[in-house]
């Protein structure tokens, strides 16, 4: 795709990437250095919370930050409106989970839920009074603030979090870093920006018309997101939905984290080229990209997942390894089929066929969920979750195919090579030879090899049958070696 002077295509990426990787690496960390400090009945605690704490944001979620990313023209009025909005859902949110905290913590069976749930509402009331500026750059393609704010924000939750948690030795260190990281968080967000919003309702009618699309939209998302570990916290143990959390949180970081800071690099910029007259073979381009990169990426994370959790988290959570192993597989599916049937119908102002999609999807996962729970075991629902995906998947690609009038056949088609180089990948790492006890060297070496197979797969295959014009590996192919050559 051609760099115009409306758009900055690879500079917005991968600032957007900087962004949101920082985030997760810093989180990764966190989590790798709690998870030898405590335990995973420490972590159950903080997953009730957290799950209540999105379900009340979800209720209230009027997509404020991408109704500034739709605008044509800088719009104070707008800006203050949203952000005025923003500190209004923040009541919305902390009131009722101060008033239901004792309440919800019966529910969960955890008295000492409810003094957990009072700090993290007064951390979500603060962040309600984030610099609307910070959704501004991101209007304006500067990413390398979003990025300075994650960094300054993340690194402060990793201290103060790891810190409590040696003194403390409890899951307080996390409610104490998070309350004190949001608070940072705002104030840094100030000296990022120089907007000064002021407290205004002038446009809110604009923005709660739009909210009233959003709303269904964030609650769908939810019960895709959660409604699987609302149930296992509901019916299991603290120690079970703690291991069922870091499984969660891991493959999300490897699999729908690595794909959402590209989606907020490129929603902006093909929200301008959405009139440009080569704007599907972008977005099939776009398609495919994504599908070459997170294709192996999550089935390698869940080939290697008993090897991972040893080396990074230690014994006490190999309980959680066979959670990460299907995990990794649903991320992978659930992240693609998140900018399909979300972000980019979005963009593309397919709001009310975007409601849909999502609500047929829950449909599908909680019917999954309610036949494991009745039928097996709890210990199942991840597998049940990825097929509950993969089913959807084919629906979604249908919808979709007929948005942007291209057909569903030429979109799998482009998937092929990536998928036999994925199968290539799998084989080579199934039938490793176990050569060392260790788990570190094992796991070394079957990423090694898989990343290996996997790209000189896809260069066979592109030597045999050819490179596509303005295919993925055309363009690989061109910058890696043709380039060089001439």
């Amino acid at each position: 795709m051609a760099e115009t002077p409306k758009t900055n295509t690879a500079f917005s990426i991968l600032w957007s990437v900087f962004s949101r990787w920082g985030s997760k690496l810093i989180g990764m960390i966190a989590t790798i250095i709690l998870a030898r400090l405590l335990t995973p009945t420490d972590f159950g605690v903080i997953a009730m919370a957290t799950l209540v704490i999105a379900l009340t944001d979800a209720l209230t979620q009027a997509g404020l930050n991408l109704y500034i990313l739709r605008l044509k023209k800088d719009c104070p009025d707008t800006y203050n409106t949203v952000w005025t909005l923003s500190i209004v859902q923040g009541f919305l949110i902390a009131i009722p989970l101060v008033f239901f905290a004792g309440q919800i913590a019966d529910f969960f069976q955890t008295p000492a839920l409810q003094k957990v749930i009072y700090f993290l509402a007064i951390s979500r009331l603060i962040f309600g009074f984030n610099n609307v500026g910070m959704w501004i750059a991101q209007k304006q393609l500067n990413f390398k603030i979003d990025f300075l704010h994650t960094v300054y924000t993340r690194s402060a939750y990793l201290i103060l979090t790891v810190t409590f948690a040696i003194y403390l030795n409890s899951y307080w260190a996390i409610v104490i870093g998070t309350l004190a990281s949001t608070f940072i968080g705002v104030i840094v967000s100030y000296f990022l920006h120089n907007y000064r919003p002021r407290l205004s309702l002038i446009n809110s009618q604009q923005v709660l018309r739009y909210a009233k699309v959003s709303v269904p939209l964030s609650v769908g998302r939810y019960i895709n997101n959660q409604a699987d570990a609302l149930v296992v916290g509901r019916i299991a143990s603290t120690e079970f939905l703690g291991l069922y959390h870091i499984a969660v949180n891991l493959a999300g970081m490897f699999t729908k984290e690595l794909l959402i800071p590209v989606i907020r690099g490129l929603v902006p910029n093909l929200a301008v080229l959405r009139d440009e007259k080569n704007f599907t073979d972008v977005i099939q381009l776009t398609f495919s990209s994504a599908v070459y990169v997170f294709l192996p990426v999550g089935i390698g994370l869940a080939l290697v997942s008993y090897e991972f959790v040893g080396v990074f988290l230690g014994s006490q959570w190999f309980g959680a390894a066979p959670m990460l192993f299907w995990f990794s597989l649903y991320g992978m599916v659930s992240g693609l089929l998140m900018f399909f049937s979300e972000q980019f119908l979005v963009m593309m102002e397919k709001e009310s066929l975007s409601n849909k999609l999502m609500w047929f999807r829950n449909a599908v996962s909680l019917i999954a969920i309610l036949l494991t729970v009745i039928l097996g075991d709890v210990a199942d629902l991840p597998r049940s979750m990825f097929i509950a995906v993969m089913c959807c998947l084919p629906v979604v690609l249908l919808v979709v195919s007929r948005v942007i009038n291209l057909s569903i056949t030429a979109i799998v088609l482009a998937w092929l090579r990536p998928l036999g180089s994925a199968v290539l990948m799998c084989l080579s790492i199934y039938f490793l030879p176990q050569f060392s006890s260790s788990l570190f060297v094992m796991l070394i070496a079957k990423v090694s090899v898989g990343a290996l197979v996997y790209l000189m797969s896809l260069l066979v295959l592109g030597k045999l049958f050819g490179f596509k014009q303005n295919s993925v590996e055309s363009l690989v192919y061109k910058k890696l070696v043709s380039d060089k050559i001439t």
